[in-house]
């Protein structure tokens, strides 16, 4: 059995002479099958990825489970190897990335029922999503440069990200955007190469349109959002598109709910359209982001293949493919 699915489930007898409860199988299996996939695929999307630490903690009814972190901090006692417990203290439904215990970020993140995933395979490709999170955090000055963005307003948690004051609910807003949104999948539709640019520069054009409506606090909060959590997202389905022939490990496959990479890839991307086709700004509001900026690196595949390769020196923004579309 490999070294590392070894620990996991060790992990599972390791607390019978500890106080802590045992990591669930299935947990441990689902946890290895991410350290596994991960190394293979990432590379493939973003350059130098596979090099980004991964520390995750799972957070289950009454335990939290840290792997893959390089200083365990105080409070946590040592069930295997690299596997680090104590009393739960996040949400069991949490899923983010951040510096819990201050750099590398962690990825916390509940067990698949508890959270928006569900199930096993989609869990996973959420990790990637925020294992992308991590490979933007591990930018050299990125906390300092979130920070000069002026957007936090005294918010010292991070929960401005969230709660930013953004005008979802501005009539002509959300109708211009309703407008935006179809000239995107609109181009996204097209097959032939020309009427594809032909559709990408005029929905180039509208969202500058739509940009010059905000204002400047507003263009940058909008901006930042699609640029971390679009591209994530856009990242979540690419990792599964790339998945889409890798052999899962026959423990990970005796799961009870067991979906193969090859079935859930061949969704991911329609998934992900779909809910874009569906998104209403004044009421989805900040969640318009994952669907809209996961279609624009959709689109900028096409339209500018290398963009990726700019992507961390355009820091918080993808305005820069949009200027010149063609």
């Amino acid at each position: 059995m490999p070294k590392l699915l070894t620990l996991l489930l060790l992990a599972i007898s390791g607390f019978a002479q500890a106080p802590a409860p045992a990591l669930p199988r299935a947990d441990a299996v689902r946890i290895h099958e991410f350290y596994l996939l991960s190394p293979q695929i990432a590379d493939q999307i973003w350059p130098g990825w596979k090099a980004t630490p991964a520390p995750l903690l799972l957070v289950t009814k009454e335990t939290e489970f840290l792997t893959h972190h390089p200083h365990p901090p105080a409070g946590f006692a040592k069930v295997t190897n690299d596997i680090y417990a104590r009393p739960r203290q996040f949400p069991v439904n949490l899923l983010a990335t951040f510096p819990a215990f201050g750099p590398p970020s962690v990825i916390v993140i509940g067990e698949p029922e508890n959270t928006e995933a569900k199930t096993s395979t989609p869990w996973l490709f959420v990790l990637m999503h925020e294992h992308f999170h991590q490979l933007q955090d591990s930018q050299p000055g990125v906390f300092q440069a979130v920070d000069e963005l002026g957007l936090s307003r005294g918010d010292k948690t991070g929960m401005w990200m969230l709660n930013y004051p953004f005008p979802y609910t501005r009539t002509e807003l959300a109708h211009s955007f309703s407008a935006l949104r179809d000239a995107l999948l609109a181009a996204l539709a097209e097959q032939g190469h020309a009427a594809f640019v032909a559709a990408a520069n005029k929905y180039a054009a509208d969202r500058k349109k739509f940009f010059a409506q905000l204002s400047e606090d507003d263009r940058k909060y909008l901006s930042f959002q699609l640029w971390k959590e679009g591209i994530a997202r856009y990242t979540q389905v690419r990792a599964a598109e790339l998945a889409a022939r890798y052999q899962p490990t026959i423990e990970y496959q005796a799961l009870p709910d067991f979906e193969s990479f090859s079935e859930y890839a061949s969704t991911a991307r329609n998934q992900s359209l779909a809910e874009l086709r569906k998104i209403n700004l004044a009421t989805d509001q900040r969640i318009t982001v994952y669907s809209w900026g996961a279609a624009e690196g959709f689109l900028l595949d096409r339209l500018k293949p290398k963009w990726k390769e700019s992507y961390f020196k355009n820091r918080f923004t993808l305005d820069p493919y949009f200027d010149s579309a063609k």
